[in-house]
């Protein structure tokens, strides 16, 4: 085997947060940037941006996507129709209908003293399996932030609190029951079962507690991250209710897409970034409520300060959000905004080219102190503060805030736009994010992305001659339960998903893989996939008969 100590190594190594992508060469575009501090508003009208119908092919705006390298191998042999079903670089990416979509709509208060968040909520949603539903299933994950609980550093979670459920179709309350041992799953009977294709708006009340921590779900240094906080439904599939346990490393998280209308009163000098766009707010004494609209997304989050200091730019129809702490940053803005939206503008360009365009009006950065290097939510992305310092990088300055910023972005549209089980099969999501790395560097001329492009390569990191070294690690669409390690999931979904996927692009073609992906992007828009739906669109795209192909297949899927 070719140096293996060393492969595997510059593998991990690069794969798990310590490479980079300099960016350079993106054609400038016209700017406008601002600055907001809490004693600045804004206003705007509710609007959602659905795609419009053309009768031309978009061309892709974009000067960093290079040509195909001449010597990507091409397919022995491809009897698929990907010339007649791949949608253009740069196509727009439909959206869900309105009428399929659930809606929330919801009424909180973020009471920063107490430290809760909570509110009344209404949710509309109908049936759309084949089964009777004869009891609802919530996950409500904020109650596993207690003592001694998923995180052993909290003193001061809570079990969520709540109340006043009912049914739209009945008077009377509906009571609800834990799941023994996982407090996140909750059971709710209906009083008459709601048949396939049946309607009923679910309302409740809650109170949920932030707890003090600095990571994706609490509160630190005045910022509040508040993600994942209302009983949310669980994704219903032919195994009945999807309630697979939580755990606290990369996303696990299973929803359908829904409209959402949210009002949340906060003292009037906090500042919100959230799932949505604000479309209206109102002052009342030393209080402010906000209204924010988030159309087609699976989950509504936000990050909220009185410190944050916000600076925007408009970017190809896109408003980008850049938000970080005025007391306790721990770099110098003047380098790493700049680069924030250096790298958010790129990933945009060359994304929307490889998968389609994305679809949303607003996608907002935010530098706080959590646990992992970033976390991903629909529109909105949360990044370790720490790597907004100048010496906090591997080969070169920012290279870490980029490799984050650039694979966070990724799952906009892998978990955001087309979603899966994130527990069940979570390859699907971090593995497709960690490849939209590679896809990046190939879009960009720089040292490190050739490094990061070589060491995924089959030249030097074959997975099949590696598969008898890695074999707790695969195959690849394992539950996160399954694996026998915490480690051996991070290798699989991160290292080895990554290099599966891009030595399946060195098989058939770059440009080729690109129209396979925005064909399988484009299918399962605002949907939930499984790696059988993957599968099957592959062999769509280039029929079955790639040998290479099916041995990375065979190697790295239990398909």
């Amino acid at each position: 085997m070719k140096n293996t100590k060393r492969v595997i190594a510059l593998c991990l190594a690069l794969s798990m947060g310590l490479s980079i992508f300099a960016c350079n060469n993106l054609r400038s575009r016209e700017r406008s940037r601002t600055r907001r501090t809490e004693d600045e508003e804004e206003t705007t009208e509710k609007t959602e941006k659905e795609p419009t119908e053309t009768t031309e092919e978009p061309t892709p705006d974009i000067t960093t996507v290079q040509d195909p390298d001449p010597t990507t191998p091409t397919p022995a042999t491809n009897t698929g129709r990907l010339d007649e079903i791949a949608p253009a670089p740069g196509c727009e990416i439909p959206w869900k209908p309105v009428d399929q979509r659930y809606h929330y709509n919801m009424d909180l208060e973020l009471d920063p003293d107490k430290c809760t968040i909570g509110g009344h909520v209404e949710f509309t949603f109908f049936n759309d399996s084949k089964d009777d539903w004869e009891e609802l299933c919530l996950r409500d994950y904020s109650s596993l932030f207690v003592s001694g609980g998923i995180v052993k550093s909290i003193l001061d979670g809570d079990i969520t609190q709540i109340d006043n459920i009912t049914d739209s179709r009945y008077d009377g309350s509906l009571k609800f029951t834990r799941e023994p041992g996982d407090d996140s799953v909750v059971w709710i009977p209906l009083e008459e079962a709601l048949g396939p294709g049946e309607k009923m708006t679910l309302c409740y009340d809650f109170e949920a507690k932030i707890p003090e921590l600095a990571d994706r779900y609490g509160h630190y240094n005045s910022v509040f991250n508040v993600t994942n906080f209302y009983p949310i439904l669980a994704e219903y599939t032919d195994d009945g209710w999807s309630h697979l346990g939580f755990y606290n490393c990369g996303e696990c998280f299973y929803s359908e897409v829904s409209d959402y209308e949210v009002k949340i009163k906060a003292p009037k000098d906090f500042i919100f970034l959230t799932s949505g766009t604000e479309v209206g707010s109102e002052e009342s004494g030393s209080d402010k409520v906000t209204e924010f609209y988030a159309p087609c997304v699976r989950d509504f989050v936000f990050s909220a300060s009185d410190e944050f200091i916000v600076e925007t730019e408009k970017y190809g129809g896109v408003t980008i959000n850049v938000a970080y702490n005025k007391v306790t940053f721990k770099g110098d803005p003047e380098g790493f905004v700049p680069a924030s939206f250096e790298c958010a503008e790129a990933s945009l360009d060359i994304f929307g080219y490889a998968f389609g365009l994305y679809p949303y009006e607003e996608l907002d950065i935010i530098y706080a102190p959590i646990d992992a290097g970033g976390m991903e939510y629909p529109n909105l992305i949360i990044i370790n503060d720490d790597y907004c310092m100048d010496n906090y990088c591997y080969l070169s300055k920012y290279d870490i805030l980029f490799n984050c910023v650039c694979h966070e972005i990724g799952h906009q549209w892998f978990m955001g736009i087309v979603g899966s089980n994130s527990a069940g099969e979570p390859w699907l999501d971090e593995s497709s994010a960690s490849y939209t790395e590679l896809v990046f560097a190939q879009g960009y001329s720089y040292k490190l992305g050739d490094m990061d492009l070589a060491s995924n390569s089959a030249e030097d990191f074959d997975l099949v001659e590696y598969s008898s070294l890695i074999s707790n690690s695969l195959p690849l669409n394992l539950p996160y339960a399954d694996y026998p390690s915490e480690s051996d999931y991070i290798s699989a979904a991160y290292t080895y998903g990554k290099a599966f996927l891009y030595q399946l692009q060195e098989e058939m073609g770059q440009e080729e893989f690109y129209a396979f992906y925005r064909t399988y992007v484009n299918r399962y828009a605002f949907q939930n996939a499984t790696t059988e739906d993957f599968l099957e669109v592959f062999y769509e795209c280039f029929g079955t008969e790639d040998e290479r192909a099916n041995e990375l297949i065979s190697t790295c899927l239990d398909a």
